[in-house]
């Protein structure tokens, strides 16, 4: 079991890595004076779908135990995170500050360890 997370881990060091190098390559380069400036937002954006796909390979690694509480917690933190980020539509309307889409995966996140505190407090 711990050559299959020692393969995840590196595969997972390397998409962030990546992605790392591909904010400050866009970053770095001068992105007014370039004609295909658009098609830079691509080079982070790549290593988000290897890193995802590394993500759904670890999963798919685990017994089955373990991969249920791992997708009823993923389950939970995506219908709450929804809900969270259209009731705050209500909120912004009422005078509430803007809401910056970087909150969004803070927010997930935090329902993910709740979702994955509960999952597995109910099965183990």
């Amino acid at each position: 079991m711990k050559a299959p997370i020692k393969k995840h881990l590196l595969r997972m060091a390397l998409g962030f890595v990546t992605y790392a190098l591909g904010l400050v390559a866009l970053n770095a380069w001068d992105a007014e004076r370039l004609p295909h400036r658009y098609w830079l937002v691509l080079l982070p954006g790549l290593p988000t779908v290897y890193l995802a796909t590394t993500i759904i390979g670890c999963v798919s690694g685990l017994d089955e135990m373990r991969r249920k509480i791992a997708t009823e917690a993923m389950a939970f933190s995506g219908l709450a995170t929804g809900f969270t980020c259209f009731s705050y539509l209500f909120l912004r309307d009422m005078g509430a500050p803007e809401f910056r889409p970087e909150w969004a995966l803070y927010i997930l996140c935090v329902y993910y360890w709740i979702g994955l505190f509960f999952s597995w407090r109910r099965y183990l």
